[in-house]
């Protein structure tokens, strides 16, 4: 048990949350559909006070580590992984924000960061990924003012909730530097995109958005440093990602597990005489798939340990296991459950289905399996 486990406003979240699970899974079921963005789960989210743990507790937080926001995030997945996956990224943020010598001027009011949900911008269509490198193509013009910013942004998940952008830009100096602002989404010469549209996480909004001109004060830029240098920030943020992308998708093989497992005792085949559970076969998969599970949770709980220790070494290599045998995994332990369902499996009424495309959106994250692959191999060949 952690000092955080006994935290009152901790445990209320918890409670909370844990009491709307089955409300956040049917709107997540309709939110599916029609591929419309979950407000009245965020909304009841923001009530039980799950935006907020995150804060710093002179704004009403409770400064929750690692290890709490994995569980609030595993448990909101299992009933509805869009939310979930809005508040991985809020959380991500605000931990790097945390980690600054100062938190950022314009949250410095609980009215400016309470209730209220952040995204950052990193990615952009022409470049990809960040973690692939390469300067940004959203540039920062200094102004007398402060700043203007323009370009475009990939992947602004949750854009029709968040109050705040976090973007990175470069500078249009002769020799430009990397620098990461804080946007208000309501900021004049922002513009979205409707180009969301995948098979998984649907009612997500990970639209496109343009900027032009949009002017940025002073105090709002977070961060500024030479592109050999800006990688000093968004390292919180990154290890964030991992452990908090990590909880999500386990959650959905949870979900996707649980409804398996009743399905097989419910159906049974007149020509069996039994339900499919008795079977050898099945009850081979479900082991299976109850090991993986349990992996899962020691991968999350030692990344979650290495971090509050600060191991850089074992935060690395354990970050490479969760991104590959959690994250990317998910998806091929939900296709082995559709392999065994049949066809109810992929009825567009039941969870496996749905589990399964949003499954599939975890190989997408960042960074990606090739990168981190070929980056274990240069290392062992000592390249």
């Amino acid at each position: 048990m952690t000092v955080q486990d006994t935290d009152p406003q901790i445990v209320s979240v918890q409670k909370r949350v844990s009491e709307i699970r089955s409300d956040l899974k049917s709107w997540a079921r309709n939110a599916d559909k029609t591929a419309e963005f979950p407000f009245e789960a965020l909304d009841t989210l923001a009530r039980t006070g799950a935006f907020d743990v995150v804060l710093p507790r002179a704004y009403g937080g409770a400064e929750c580590d690692l290890a709490t926001a994995q569980a609030l995030i595993g448990s909101i997945a299992q009933a509805d992984p869009v939310s979930a996956l809005v508040l991985v990224n809020h959380y991500m943020v605000h931990a790097e924000l945390r980690a600054l010598p100062s938190y950022p001027a314009p949250l410095q009011r609980k009215q400016a960061v309470q209730g209220k949900l952040i995204n950052a911008l990193l990615a952009e269509p022409d470049q990809g990924s960040a973690s692939r490198g390469g300067l940004p193509g959203t540039v920062a013009h200094k102004t007398e003012q402060g700043w203007r910013l323009t370009g475009r942004k990939a992947y602004a998940t949750g854009i029709p909730a968040l109050s705040w952008l976090l973007v990175r830009a470069r500078t249009d100096a002769s020799d430009p530097e990397i620098a990461f602002f804080l946007v208000p989404r309501e900021a004049l010469g922002i513009t979205v995109l409707s180009t969301w549209d995948h098979v998984g996480m649907r009612a997500s909004a990970s639209q496109e958005i343009v900027m032009k001109d949009v002017p940025v004060p002073d105090d709002h830029l977070v961060f500024k440093a030479s592109p050999e240098n800006s990688f000093t920030f968004g390292k919180v943020l990154g290890v964030w990602n991992q452990g908090l992308l990590g909880a999500l998708y386990d959650g959905v093989v949870r979900t996707a597990v649980g409804w398996t497992e009743h399905f097989l005792k419910e159906r049974k085949p007149s020509n069996l005489g039994a339900a499919l559970a008795t079977l050898p076969a099945m009850q081979d998969v479900i082991g299976g798939m109850r090991i993986a599970l349990d992996l899962n949770q020691t991968l999350l709980r030692s990344f979650a340990q290495a971090v509050a220790l600060k191991d850089k070494d074992r935060v690395q290599k354990e970050a490479v296991l969760l991104k590959t045998q959690t994250v990317d995994g998910a998806a091929g332990l939900t296709q082995t459950l559709l392999a065994i369902a049949g066809n109810a499996g992929l009825s567009a009424r039941n969870d496996l289905e749905r589990c399964h495309r949003d499954a599939l959106c975890g190989r997408i994250h960042a960074p990606h399996a090739e990168l981190l692959r070929n980056k274990a191999g240069r290392q062992a060949l000592g390249l």
